[in-house]
């Protein structure tokens, strides 16, 4: 589905939500002490419930059109793996890091399983990066630093040339003893 056909979508959701609760809030402030500063249609006095149900019905309506207007799953031009190794450097209690993986996570159709690494666990790991972690790492580069930009990833994924289907992975295969 067209990027414009589903803003259009979400818009007219929203205003059918909006209209919903409007409504709702005007019937409720109807009826407190003060009730409304202003006259309403002579519908609405005569009609209360079919404007409530309108309202509920709208809410209904928006909220499901809302749901169905989300836009289709993200794909680079050119299908395949991306890099050999991903690394992520983190450590313990890291609401970040937790997020990076999380981001991650999500493209590994385009992405090796990344490699998690505590950097408390090494004193040279942690005079390199001290507090800025999450820190991540493909095929040895540093590509980002304290939080994974999503839309930055899309980009690095799309302009990052496939690997070859043969190579795109190391995989470690055990060695046999013939004697």
């Amino acid at each position: 589905m067209p990027q414009e056909r589903i803003q259009g979508r979400a818009i007219i959701a929203s205003l059918m939500l909006f209209a919903g609760i409007g409504a709702i809030a005007l019937s409720i402030a109807e009826k407190t002490t003060y009730g409304l500063p202003f006259e309403m249609l002579r519908s609405w006095y005569s009609n209360h419930s079919l404007w409530f149900t309108s309202a509920i019905i709208a809410i209904l309506s928006g909220a499901a059109l809302l749901r169905a207007s989300k836009p289709e799953a993200w794909q680079p031009t050119l299908p395949g793996m991306r890099f050999r190794s991903v690394v992520i450097y983190t450590r313990q209690d890291c609401p970040l890091c937790d997020i990076a993986g999380e981001i991650l996570a999500n493209y590994t159709r385009y992405l090796p399983p990344p490699e998690f690494v505590d950097i408390d666990e090494s004193a040279e790991l942690q005079e390199k990066f001290t507090d800025c972690v999450p820190v991540v790492e493909m095929d040895g580069r540093i590509r980002y630093r304290g939080q994974v930009n999503e839309i930055m990833l899309r980009r690095l994924i799309e302009g990052t040339k496939p690997l070859a289907e043969t190579s795109a992975v190391t995989t470690k295969t055990p060695k046999i003893d013939s004697s």
